[in-house]
């Protein structure tokens, strides 16, 4: 196993995870068995609109003397299209609940909560090659944003359930590293284009205290510990040296985390 190259094409969606944030912007394991987000299924299309700058131009004995590029003034946008309705998803993006009724499952929408959608964060991948033609897998990461779910109407085409998503600038990685000049380049970022070996997974455990020992999910194991970098998101320090013991199956702390502590990590499987 090696670093990828730089270079990637491919097609459609191959993998959508979307992670509701807490009111600091983590990840909420309720537990320390392992939380993998919410799989948006039946992913299509994800149609990614940056936003545009423009442009303030000099314009002097009738010619064109000097432009000056203006950073855009207008929200970033994307939305991702999926062939399957999913209750509990739609329900966790719009912030309602998933009850039942005389054995029927049941969600409000238009609700009193809109505009008060949770912040999500959102990891998008795509399958395809690289120069060499070897599968690699482009991922979109974007920490910090919202995703609001539109129903499809009943008509002669497929269902296709629209999730509409803003972008909002983040200081910090989806596991707590914050960005600096001297490692990123930058202190704030919209979202981050990755390349990938193996498919990119994103998981996360609540430490309570006494666990050393946090599992991987079962089928969606890492294929090589050097892929796996696993984060404390309150701190924002990456466990490393003698702090973890990293294996294919789980990780495991010399020292339990602490009680309430967001364990984060970033693996290929």
């Amino acid at each position: 196993m090696t670093t990828p190259s730089t270079q990637f094409w491919g097609g459609d969606v191959y993998l959508s995870t979307v992670f509701p944030l807490d009111s600091a912007g983590a990840l909420q394991p309720p537990t320390d068995l392992v939380y993998e987000g919410l799989e948006v299924d039946g992913a299509r299309t994800f149609d990614l609109t940056p936003a545009e700058g423009s442009y303030l131009v000099n314009v002097g004995n009738g010619r064109l003397r000097d432009t000056i590029y203006r950073a855009p003034r207008e929200a970033s946008r994307a939305e991702l299209r999926v062939g399957y309705s999913q209750l509990d998803v739609i329900a966790a993006l719009s912030g309602v609940k998933v009850y039942e009724l005389a054995e029927a499952k049941l969600i409000g929408r238009l609700t009193n909560l809109q505009g008060s959608e949770p912040d999500i964060a959102a990891v998008l991948t795509q399958q395809g090659h690289d120069e060499n033609g070897l599968t690699r897998y482009l991922s979109y990461i974007i920490p910090k944003g919202k995703c609001v779910p539109i129903d499809s109407p009943f008509n002669e085409n497929a269902l296709e359930v629209r999730y509409t998503m803003t972008i909002s600038n983040s200081k910090k990685e989806v596991w707590g590293e914050a960005y600096t000049v001297s490692r990123h380049g930058f202190t704030e970022t919209g979202y981050l284009d990755m390349i990938t070996e193996q498919k990119p997974k994103v998981v996360a455990w609540k430490g309570n205290g006494y666990d050393e020992n946090f599992a991987f999910p079962a089928g969606k194991l890492p294929t090589n510990t050097s892929k796996i970098s696993v984060w404390n998101w309150t701190t924002g320090v990456e466990y490393t040296g003698g702090t973890i013991n990293k294996l294919t199956t789980h990780i495991d702390f010399t020292s339990a985390p602490a009680s309430g502590a967001i364990i984060i990590a970033k693996y290929e499987y």
